[in-house]
């Protein structure tokens, strides 16, 4: 049996991530030649093509995109285990990605990063804010060390383990000035932007169906914004009918610049859920933090 060798691997992400040989080389601090072998030993020990070369640079086969994912996660887990060893030799913390889905963790996750900036200021985090796709792509690859995120259902994934932290109501909220604030029907709302975060489609066709059972055609604008900044922009400045939590309408800064419409129609109750992918060894950090999250959604 062929043995998958670090290097060769080093080089298959780079290929695929830069999309050329000679761009990869030079990303790793190596010679083309050296890529090339890599690759073409690769190849040989696995008995596929791995890659689809042409006059514009390379791309993957079937079989390279399928060892690109495995390559992805030995590459992350010898990284993390190198940042655990470097962490005990020299009793510095080492660093954290942390995936979130839009509007996720409204209170736990600031309060959650507080209590464990305090007692760990030397490591390194990183939130990066995607959709729910993303997040399980970025825990199979080990791309992140593991995620919250705002579902109406969880993930079905059997690479990704899930805990449901909390589940919070939510209504449909406009912001305290806005014409539309004492609206009590849909029918009021019809010419307003209907504002969301999901790209998955299903908020979009949940809200033609809310008319739809009302006897009313649906609203002439929906319109998904996954960028928090430009979210809140808009939310601000037109009169626009947005889904929020509970949670999120009673926290101070919200309760001052938006109200909750008084209507019966509600949107999907949303789950925030912890992700990490089955199997993880999680670094000391990342389990410190996790359990902050813990302590936070418990207050």
């Amino acid at each position: 049996m062929s043995q998958l060798k670090q290097h060769q691997l080093r080089a298959l992400v780079a290929v695929a991530d830069h999309g050329s040989i000679n761009a990869a080389a030079r990303a790793l601090y190596v010679t083309q030649p050296a890529i090339t072998k890599a690759l073409r030993e690769l190849e040989t020990e696995q008995g596929v093509p791995l890659l689809l070369r042409n006059s514009w640079g390379v791309t993957l086969t079937e079989a390279g995109q399928t060892l690109l994912g495995y390559a992805r996660l030995v590459i992350r887990e010898l990284e993390r285990a190198q940042q655990e060893m470097d962490r005990l030799r020299s009793g510095r913390e080492s660093s954290l990605r942390i995936g979130l889905t839009p509007l996720a963790g409204f209170e736990i996750l600031p309060q959650s990063f507080a209590a464990f900036r305090r007692a760990m200021p030397q490591v390194r985090v990183d939130f990066l804010e995607q959709d729910g796709k993303q997040l399980l792509e970025g825990l199979r690859s080990g791309q992140l060390d593991f995620a919250l995120g705002a579902f109406s259902a969880p993930p079905d994934d059997p690479f990704v383990r899930v805990e449901r932290l909390c589940e919070s109501p939510s209504g449909f909220a406009v912001r305290a000035e806005s014409p539309l604030r004492h609206a009590t029907a849909l029918a009021e709302l019809r010419q307003a932007e209907w504002l969301h975060t999901d790209q998955s489609g299903q908020y979009e066709s949940f809200v033609h169906g809310m008319f739809a059972r009302e006897g009313l055609a649906p609203p002439e604008r929906v319109t998904c914004c996954t960028s928090n900044v430009l979210l809140c922009g808009l939310l601000m400045t037109m009169d626009a009918v947005v889904p929020m939590s509970n949670q999120a309408l009673q926290a101070t800064l919200t309760a001052q610049r938006f109200v909750e419409l008084p209507l019966k129609q509600r949107p999907p109750r949303l789950s925030l859920l912890l992700l990490v992918r089955e199997g993880a060894l999680l670094s000391r950090a990342a389990e410190w933090f996790i359990a902050r999250i813990r302590e936070a959604q418990t207050v």
